[in-house]
């Protein structure tokens, strides 16, 4: 198999993140925002390792051990409701330790409440990976 997912891990990672109280006031653009899985995508030209999506905040994570070049992992699960919990990302490039610092992945705009979405992590550049929110049109899965 490709790719080595944690399935158990998946479901609460997103429970954790999505569907727990964030500090602060609640933020009203976040409402409506269903997530039914999640994507880790490696667009680099050399697999990587140990990708972890954490949050602090909870200590919930979950990953892939190994994601090929560009090739993906992913996994769907039932719906929860995103809640803005900061999100870290960390992987292995070639053997050496990358990590983001914390950060929020923000609702854009144009993004339907009520439809499912996926978070959407991408490791883009060379010790570079972000996140998003996305409704992909009725991919395979």
């Amino acid at each position: 198999m490709q790719h080595k997912i944690f399935a158990w891990l998946w479901p609460l990672l997103l429970l954790q993140a999505c569907a727990t109280t964030t500090v602060g006031p609640e933020r009203p653009e976040d409402a409506g925002v269903v997530i039914e899985g999640i994507i880790i995508k490696n667009e680099l030209a050399y697999g990587v390792t140990d990708v972890m999506i954490e949050v602090p905040a909870t200590g919930a994570f979950a990953g892939c051990g190994n994601i090929l070049a560009r090739t993906q992992c992913r996994n769907t699960f039932q719906d929860v409701n995103y809640q803005s919990n900061a999100v870290l990302i960390r992987w292995k490039e070639r053997g050496q330790a990358k990590q983001t610092g914390e950060f929020v992945i923000d609702v854009p705009e144009g993004l339907e409440p009520g439809l499912s979405s996926w978070v959407e992590v991408v490791i883009y550049g060379p010790g570079q990976a972000g996140a998003r929110l996305v409704q992909p049109d009725n991919r395979a899965r």
